[in-house]
């Protein structure tokens, strides 16, 4: 069945080619001191559909509105537009993505939290109705150092509040020549089995 199983394996995988194909582009995005999620939404987009052989609004799209299990405590809102979503290839249903770019700016605190949010609502989707293999996600940000890129990562984590077998995380940068680097980081809460598991 055509699309991705691991939502983190992939992203790494696209950031591999993009640093080869784009490196140019990663240079002046690293230099940026506000907002180029538009920007990588599409690119991830395209670049799956032309890696997977992915039909656009059948095995992959953007832009989608996702329910939240109501069930759960502190529930504000009934549904969440996530940014990307793409089939699973064990046949599980859909990965449901949402992208955040954070920057080391004066926003950062609010970036962050609205990022411990996006992940918040992703690993409380009403899994079954929706057919939901995993919800995601995916930051990447400029200007930050290690430490304080691993710290605000783990605090997203915990703020989720999730059961720790079911929560993947993939933390890594992109070293570029003459530029500062560029942080990213997945996190994936799973609501299907996963092979092997």
């Amino acid at each position: 069945m055509p699309g991705i199983i691991h939502v983190a394996d992939t992203f790494a995988a696209f950031l591999d080619d993009l640093q080869t194909r784009r490196a140019p582009a990663l240079y002046q995005l690293s230099k940026l001191r506000n907002g180029f999620e538009g920007w990588l939404k599409i690119e991830l987009y395209l670049w799956l559909t032309e890696r997977y052989q992915l039909q656009p609004q059948t095995d992959v799209g953007v832009e989608y509105k996702v329910w939240l299990d109501q069930r759960r405590g502190q529930m504000d809102r009934e549904t969440k537009q996530c940014d990307l979503w793409v089939r699973d290839a064990a046949g599980h249903g859909y990965h449901y993505i949402e992208l955040k770019v954070p920057f080391a700016n004066n926003n950062r605190g609010k970036l962050f939290l609205s990022a411990s949010d996006d992940f918040w609502y992703m690993s409380r989707l009403l899994a079954v109705d929706q057919s939901a293999a995993s919800g995601s996600a995916i930051l990447v940000g400029a200007g930050f150092d290690e430490h304080d890129w691993t710290r605000a990562i783990d605090d997203a984590v915990a703020y989720a509040g999730n059961d720790p077998a079911m929560v993947q995380l993939r933390v890594g940068s992109l070293k570029l020549e003459e530029a500062p680097t560029l942080q990213w980081a997945v996190m994936t809460k799973r609501y299907a089995p996963q092979p092997g598991a």
